[in-house]
C-alpha cells in the first residue's frame, strides 16, 4: 500500500505562500489565489475583484465551479509546460501554474481576474441568469474589472510560472524531509505494534498457565506434585521478566520508561529473588549464597519491580556464564549523607565464572552485543540485559560498576538512593548470648552461615572435625542433608534440646524424622536462617497457597468479568472463587453493556483487546449511557504491557488495570482496594478447592499435555466443557468471517482457537489454527482458502468426539416431555420477562424449561435459547422464542 500523499499545506506553510501570492499580485497588478490539488483555497485571495468576491464565489454554483477552473488550469499547465492562460467559467482571463512535489500536483498558483477585450453584456447577462444573480448589479461590478493588453497577461503568466517552479522545489524538498519522518513513524509505530502484540500473544497463554497453576495448589495433591506446580509458576514468571526486559527496552529507548516509587519490603523482593535464581540454577554445580545485612530497613520507597529487574538480570548473568563455583549477593545500605531522610542501597553479584577480558568491558553495556561471541556462541541471550540495567539505573540516580578478572571471575556493583519507608528499623539482634554448631561441606555455604551467626554475636564452632561432645551441646545445631548420617540422627533425636536445623536444596520436599528439626531450603541467608531459629518473621515460601491472599471474602458483592476468550473468562472465575462473590460473565462488549443495564455491579473487570467493541470503548458507553456506573470502578484486564499502560486506561475513564498474565495477589489487592468496605467480610480462614476425578482418554487429545497445563483434573473437564458447548457457534462464526472476507476478525477468532485448542490437548487443530492466523496477519488469502475448511471439518469434528463425556440434559429419563401447549405458556411467560428486562424471572423460566425434554422438532429452539440465555442475549432470546412461537402456533392455535 502505498504512502499517504501529503497535502500542500503540509509542505508550505500557509503564511509563506500568502506572502509570496501578495508580493506577485501587486506588481503584476492582476488578483492572485493558491488552492490545493482539489481547487480549494489555501490562502486569501490578493487583489480580487468586487466581481468575484461579491457576487461569483459568495455563489454556491460560482464558487463551485471556480474551483473546477482552478484546478483544471493547473493540470492543464501540467501538459503543456507552461503557464496556462484561459476564461474561467464567469468570464474573465486567468492564468494558472501547478505547484509539484515528486510528480505529482499538490496545489495551483492562479493569477488573472482581468480582461483583455471589452466584454460582451449578453454572454455575462446569460451567467448571472445561469447562477441566479442580479443582472444589474453583475455588470455594474463587471464595469470595475480591469482591461489590459494581452501582452500584460502573458507577461504576468510567465512570471507565474517561474513561481510555481520556485514553490515546486520547495515543496519537494519538504516532500522528502516529510517522507524520511513518516518512515521514521512509519518504523516507530511498526515497533510500538509489534512489542504490543508480542507482549499480548505471550501474556495470553502466560495468563491461562500461571492462572492455572495458582488455582491447582488449591487442590489436594502430594508435596511432589505441589512442588512441581510451584516450579510452573516460578518458571512462568522467569519467563515474563525475559519478555519485560524486550518491551522494556524499547521503552527506555523511546523515552516513555516510567520510575513508579512505591513503598516495598526489601526482604520479601529479595526472597522472590532467591526463588527465581534457584529454579534458573537447577542442577548446575553452583551454590547460590547470600549476604543480606539485617540493617536493611523493613520498608523503603522506589521502584521495587525495576530494582528486582536489575538484580535478576545480573544474578541471571552470573548464572549463565559460571559453570561451577558460587554466584554470590550481598546487599547493605549506608545512610545517605546529602539527604537524611534516604539511605544508599548496594548490592554486589559476584560469581567464579569465566571472567570478562580487560579490551572487552566495555562492550558489556551496549545493545544486542555479547563478550568473548566465540567462546559465549552457545550461551542464550539478546545481550539487552546489562544495558537495561545500567539505563534503569541512570532513571533512577543510580550507578554500575564492574570488576572482573578473566578466568576467575567478576563482580558488579550497584549504588541506588531509596527513601525511607513508615518502618525504616532493620533486624533486632537477640539480648541474650546463641551458641551454635554446624556441619557443613560446601565452603561457600560454610562461609555465608559463619557471616549471619557473627551478625547476631553467636559463638559458633565447626564440628566438621572433632563432632558434637556431650558434655558442651550448643542451642542450634545447623547441619546440610548430605552430612546427616544415621548416627547423627539418632543422637540428635536422643538430645531435644539441641534445636536442629537441615538445610535442604532449593526445591526439596523432603523432610525429616528429627523431633522438633526445622528444615530450611537453600539459599541460606540471615533472614530464613534468623526465623529457622525463632527470631526473625519468615519470608520463606509456604508450600500452600498463601492465606493471606484471601484474608477477606465478599458474599454479597456482584463482579462481572469481560472477555472473549471462555479459557480467561475460566481462569479469572477460578482465581476469585475463594472470595465467595457473585461473578458474572460477559464474552464481548455489547453483552457486557447489556448485563451492566439490567444488573448493579460492584466491579466490571474488562478486557482490552476484543473484536467489534473493544474495552475502552465499551467502558466509554458504560459511562455515558448508565449514569449508576459513573463512579463504578472497570478495571482493564490487559495483555499488553507497553509504557504509559495504567495512564492510559485511566484517560479513557477506567480506575485501574490487571496485566495478564494474572497474577492471584494482583488481583485480590485490587478488589480489596475498590470495592466498598461494607462489602467485605474480613476472615481468617482460607479453604481449598478440593475435587477428584478420574481423567478420561479421548482420542487425538493430548490429554497428560492439557493437563500439565491446567494442574487439576477437575478444571481440565470444566475447560473442555465449555470448549464443546462453544464449538457449533464458534465456528459458525469462523465460517461466516471467512465467507465475508472479513479478514480482520476472521483472524482474531482463529487465535481464540489456537490458544483454546492448545488448552485442552487439541495440538494438532492448535498448530493449523496458528498457520490460519499467520496467514491473516500477512494477509495471505490463498493459505486461508486452501485450508479454512479443512480446519472447521477438524473443529466440527469434536463435537461428535467430545459429546459422550458431556451428555445433553435433554436425553435425561426423569424429565417430562413438554408438548406444544407447554411450551407455548413458557414461551409467553420467558417473553414478558424480556420485555420488562426481568433477569430473575428469566432465569426462573429457563430452569422450568430444563425439567423438560423436547422432541425432534423443538429440541434444537431449546438448545439455542439455552446457549443465548447463558450469554444474557436479550435480542437473541428475543428472535428465537419469537420463531419458535410461529412455527408452533398453527397447530396451537387450532387446538385452543
Amino acid at each position: 500500500m502505498n504512502a499517504k500523499q501529503p497535502t500542500l499545506l503540509e509542505l508550505l506553510n500557509a503564511e509563506t505562500l500568502q506572502s509570496i501570492q501578495d508580493v506577485f499580485a501587486d506588481m503584476a497588478g492582476v488578483a492572485a489565489l493558491t488552492t490545493d490539488k482539489d481547487g480549494t483555497a489555501v490562502t486569501v485571495g490578493s487583489n480580487f475583484s468586487d466581481f468575484c468576491t461579491k457576487f461569483v464565489r459568495p455563489n454556491t454554483l460560482g464558487c463551485l465551479r471556480c474551483g473546477e477552473c482552478d484546478r483544471m488550469g493547473a493540470e492543464r499547465a501540467i501538459k503543456e509546460g507552461k503557464a496556462s492562460v484561459y476564461y474561467c467559467h464567469a468570464g474573465l482571463v486567468d492564468f494558472a501554474a501547478p505547484i509539484m512535489a515528486n510528480g505529482q500536483m499538490v496545489g495551483s498558483f492562479i493569477g488573472g481576474q482581468v480582461l483583455t477585450s471589452p466584454p460582451d453584456l449578453d454572454k455575462f447577462r446569460d451567467i448571472a441568469w445561469e447562477m441566479g444573480i442580479n443582472e444589474d448589479e453583475f455588470l455594474e461590478a463587471l464595469s470595475k474589472v480591469k482591461v489590459v493588453d494581452k501582452s500584460v497577461v502573458d507577461k504576468a503568466a510567465k512570471s507565474l510560472y517561474v513561481i510555481s517552479n520556485i514553490l515546486s522545489n520547495m515543496a519537494y524538498n519538504e516532500y522528502k524531509l516529510y517522507m524520511s519522518s513518516m518512515q521514521i513513524e512509519k518504523a516507530a509505530k511498526l515497533k510500538s505494534d509489534f512489542l504490543a502484540n508480542m507482549s499480548h500473544e505471550i501474556r495470553t497463554p502466560m495468563n491461562a498457565v500461571l492462572g492455572m497453576a495458582e488455582m491447582a495448589l488449591r487442590e489436594n495433591m502430594s508435596p511432589a506434585a505441589r512442588e512441581y506446580i510451584h516450579q510452573i509458576k516460578s518458571s512462568g514468571k522467569n519467563l515474563l521478566v525475559i519478555i519485560n526486559d524486550i518491551l522494556d527496552f524499547s521503552k527506555i529507548e523511546s523515552g516513555k520508561m516510567d520510575i513508579i516509587p512505591v513503598s516495598y519490603e526489601p526482604l520479601s523482593m529479595i526472597n522472590d529473588i532467591a526463588s527465581i535464581i534457584c529454579s534458573r540454577i537447577g542442577s548446575k554445580s553452583i551454590e547460590f549464597t547470600m549476604d543480606i545485612s539485617p540493617d536493611i530497613p523493613n520498608k523503603l520507597v522506589g521502584d521495587n519491580v525495576r530494582i528486582q529487574q536489575i538484580l535478576i538480570n545480573l544474578l541471571n548473568n552470573a548464572v549463565k556464564f559460571t559453570k561451577q563455583g558460587c554466584v554470590h549477593l550481598k546487599m547493605y545500605c549506608n545512610p545517605d549523607p546529602k539527604n537524611e531522610d534516604n539511605v544508599i542501597l548496594y548490592a554486589q553479584v559476584s560469581d567464579t565464572g569465566q571472567g570478562i577480558k580487560d579490551e572487552d568491558l566495555g562492550k558489556l553495556f551496549r545493545s544486542f552485543e555479547q563478550v568473548d561471541s566465540k567462546r559465549n556462541r552457545n550461551i542464550e541471550g539478546t545481550g539487552l540485559g546489562l544495558v537495561i540495567s545500567k539505563q534503569l539505573l541512570s532513571l533512577m540516580n543510580g550507578t554500575i560498576t564492574v570488576e572482573s578478572e578473566y578466568e576467575k571471575g567478576s563482580t558488579f556493583s550497584i549504588r541506588l538512593p531509596q527513601k525511607k519507608g513508615e518502618d525504616p528499623s532493620g533486624f533486632k539482634k537477640p539480648d541474650s548470648e546463641i551458641t551454635a554448631a554446624f556441619l557443613i561441606e560446601n565452603v561457600y555455604l560454610r562461609q555465608q552461615v559463619v557471616n549471619d551467626l557473627e551478625k547476631i554475636n553467636a559463638k559458633w564452632s565447626d564440628i566438621s572435625w572433632h563432632g558434637l561432645e556431650e558434655g558442651n551441646l550448643p542451642k542450634f545445631f545447623i547441619t546440610e542433608r548430605s552430612s546427616l548420617t544415621r548416627k547423627l540422627e539418632d543422637f540428635l533425636s536422643n538430645h531435644p534440646k539441641v534445636n536442629t536445623i537441615v538445610i535442604e536444596n532449593f526445591g526439596s520436599v523432603s523432610t525429616t524424622d528429627i523431633p522438633g528439626a526445622r528444615v530450611i531450603h537453600k539459599p541460606v541467608y540471615y533472614l530464613n536462617l534468623y526465623a529457622a531459629m525463632g527470631l526473625a518473621r519468615d519470608y520463606s515460601r509456604d508450600t500452600n497457597t498463601a492465606p493471606e491472599d484471601f484474608s477477606f471474602t465478599a458474599p454479597e458483592a456482584k463482579v462481572l468479568i469481560v472477555d472473549d476468550n471462555n479459557i480467561n473468562l475460566t481462569v479469572a472465575k477460578g482465581l476469585m472463587a475463594p472470595l465467595e462473590m457473585h461473578i458474572d460473565t460477559a464474552a464481548s462488549g455489547r453483552e457486557a453493556i447489556e448485563l451492566v443495564k439490567r444488573g448493579a455491579y460492584d466491579i466490571i473487570f474488562m478486557d482490552h483487546m476484543m473484536p467489534e467493541m473493544d474495552g475502552i470503548e465499551a467502558t466509554h458507553i458504560i459511562r455515558e449511557e448508565c449514569p449508576a456506573y459513573v463512579n463504578v470502578p472497570i478495571i482493564a484486564l490487559t495483555a499488553n504491557a507497553v509504557g504509559g499502560t495504567k495512564d492510559m486506561f485511566i484517560e479513557e475513564g477506567l480506575n485501574d488495570f490487571v496485566a495478564k498474565p494474572i497474577d492471584t495477589k494482583d488481583m485480590v489487592a485490587k478488589i480489596r482496594r475498590w470495592l466498598p468496605d461494607e462489602k467485605i467480610c474480613i476472615s481468617g480462614e482460607h479453604t481449598g478447592h478440593a475435587a477428584s476425578m478420574e481423567t478420561p482418554l479421548i482420542a487425538d487429545l493430548n490429554t497428560d499435555a492439557a493437563l500439565t497445563l491446567l494442574g487439576s483434573t477437575s478444571l481440565y473437564m470444566s475447560v473442555l466443557e465449555e470448549y464443546y458447548r462453544s464449538i457449533d457457534k464458534k465456528a459458525d462464526s469462523i465460517e461466516a468471517h471467512y465467507r465475508e472476507d472479513d479478514i480482520s476478525n476472521y483472524t482474531i477468532e482463529v487465535h481464540a482457537l489456537k490458544s483454546t485448542s492448545r488448552q485442552i490437548g487439541a495440538e494438532e487443530l492448535s498448530a493449523l489454527a496458528a498457520e490460519l492466523e499467520k496467514a491473516g496477519k500477512e494477509n495471505n488469502i490463498d493459505l486461508i482458502d486452501q485450508k479454512t475448511m479443512e480446519m472447521l471439518e477438524r473443529y466440527r469434528g469434536y463435537k461428535e468426539l467430545l459429546a459422550p463425556y458431556f451428555p445433553d440434559e435433554n436425553e435425561s429419563e426423569d424429565k417430562e416431555p413438554a408438548n406444544d401447549v407447554i411450551i407455548m405458556d413458557l414461551l409467553n411467560e420467558l417473553q414478558d420477562a424480556l420485555d420488562a428486562f426481568d433477569t430473575l424471572v428469566i432465569d426462573e423460566v429457563m430452569e422450568k424449561m430444563a425439567g423438560y425434554s423436547y422432541d425432534k422438532d423443538n429440541i434444537e429452539y431449546y438448545r439455542r435459547l439455552k446457549e443465548a440465555a447463558e450469554v444474557s442475549d436479550v435480542d437473541d432470546c428475543g428472535n428465537i422464542v419469537s420463531e419458535w412461537k410461529r412455527d408452533i402456533g398453527a397447530s396451537y392455535t387450532q387446538n385452543f
